[in-house]
């Protein structure tokens, strides 16, 4: 009798199952660290390329990205659960390498702007979609460590892709950090195309009428929220911090996001495991504390060490917030309904961008910089009063060892 052989599965195209340690959970990470790299050149060169502008301005096209993202991503959760996950990935990540294309052929900020809203909308896509294709890739019961992993890949970015895309601007212009922006996203978009869905949604189901569709998630609502008010204060920092920088004279505004960058990066798989074993809360908490402690450093800066120590505090808060959230939303959300959560989950950067960037852009234009980081600084104290009330008391489940 022959056997029919067992043929070799590519782990790029046949993925076997659940688990850190393959293939294609090293491709989602390493994708989505590309990603990150592409952003971070944006979120310092953005708003100094418009330094000579009016800081309304400034906030408006740096928070450009947040309100195009803050409109789509409903539509994008609708679509990333409709049909195949890896074609959004892909239009997303095409998108985004225009978008900085678009900003190396002009400095002017209305044009900046039309590019701005078109990555605000190309980043949904992308991110929106590999995060519900890598949660496929992830067993249940270390999500909390594999997340923490995940996003640990666009941490990483935070090391270098601020400080070398000030070193490019510096050395060559504006444009050329752009166009370095727009290689590192169209790597992205090659390394994201091998990823594949271990549960993708189900496209012979009958389809549900437009308005019947879960334009946001009921599971990730309450828990995005607090992620708001922290998204908020980055929001804020991605659009001042540098300003607010060079006002004091506290050198390097890339070595802020570099520090940021290396205490979330450990921050990320701490928190992970710690969530594993002990439950979110035990994380969340502290975190939204600490990210609290840390503005108000940052507003009261008068030197470079005071900047990099609200840099720390602030990158290890957001670590365990981000990490922990979406564990939380990720435990409580059935597969086929992860595309709304996870475009839920990260509409809260979208709007804590609109938020800190263009809302806070006019307060600080009649105030000052201090004052803007001050209160924005109030909001994860208030994302901790909402935590305590509507979500610690069923953060209860046992994950199991981390």
């Amino acid at each position: 009798m022959t056997q029919t052989p067992i043929p070799v599965e590519s782990a790029g195209r046949m993925p076997q199952g659940p688990s850190l340690r393959s293939l294609q959970f090293f491709l989602a990470t390493l994708a989505i660290h590309l990603y990150f790299v592409s952003y971070g050149i944006s979120i310092v060169n953005v708003p100094t390329s418009l330094s000579n502008e009016a800081d309304w301005v400034v906030g408006i096209v740096a928070g450009g990205l947040g309100f195009a993202g803050m409109l789509t991503r409903p539509l994008v959760g609708v679509w990333v659960d409709s049909s195949a996950r890896e074609k959004w990935l892909k239009i997303g990540g095409i998108a985004t390498a225009i978008a900085f294309v678009g900003y190396g052929l002009s400095l002017d900020p209305w044009v900046m702007l039309f590019f701005r809203l078109i990555h605000g909308v190309a980043m949904g896509l992308f991110t929106t979609a590999l995060l519900a294709m890598v949660a496929s890739h992830i067993p249940a019961e270390r999500r909390g460590v594999g997340i923490g992993l995940y996003q640990s890949g666009n941490a990483l970015a935070q090391l270098y892709a601020a400080p070398m895309s000030v070193a490019v601007a510096d050395r060559f212009s504006f444009e050329a950090a752009f166009f370095v922006g727009a290689a590192a996203a169209g790597l992205a978009f090659v390394v994201g195309s091998i990823v594949r869905d271990l549960e993708p949604p189900d496209e012979n189901q009958e389809p549900v009428a437009w308005g019947q569709r879960e334009w946001v998630s009921k599971t990730a609502i309450t828990p995005a929220i607090v992620f708001l008010t922290m998204t908020t204060t980055v929001g804020a920092i991605n659009a001042f911090m540098p300003l607010h920088a060079e006002e004091r004279v506290l050198g390097n505004p890339g070595l802020y996001y570099s520090v940021w960058g290396s205490t979330l990066l450990g921050a990320r798989f701490l928190a992970g495991a710690a969530g594993d074993r002990f439950g979110r809360t035990t994380v969340v908490v502290p975190a939204l504390i600490a990210e609290a402690i840390s503005l108000f450093l940052l507003a009261t800066a008068e030197t470079q060490l005071m900047l990099l120590v609200s840099a720390a505090i602030g990158g290890v808060a957001l670590g365990g917030v981000q990490v922990s959230v979406m564990s939380l939303i990720v435990d409580r959300t059935p597969a086929a309904r992860r595309g709304a959560a996870m475009a839920t989950y990260t509409m809260a950067w979208d709007v804590g961008a609109v938020g800190g960037g263009v809302l806070l852009g006019f307060v600080i234009d009649a105030t000052s910089y201090s004052f803007g980081f001050v209160l924005v600084g109030l909001l994860p104290l208030g994302g901790l009063a909402l935590y305590l009330l509507r979500i610690a008391r069923g953060d209860t489940i046992r994950r199991g060892p981390a």
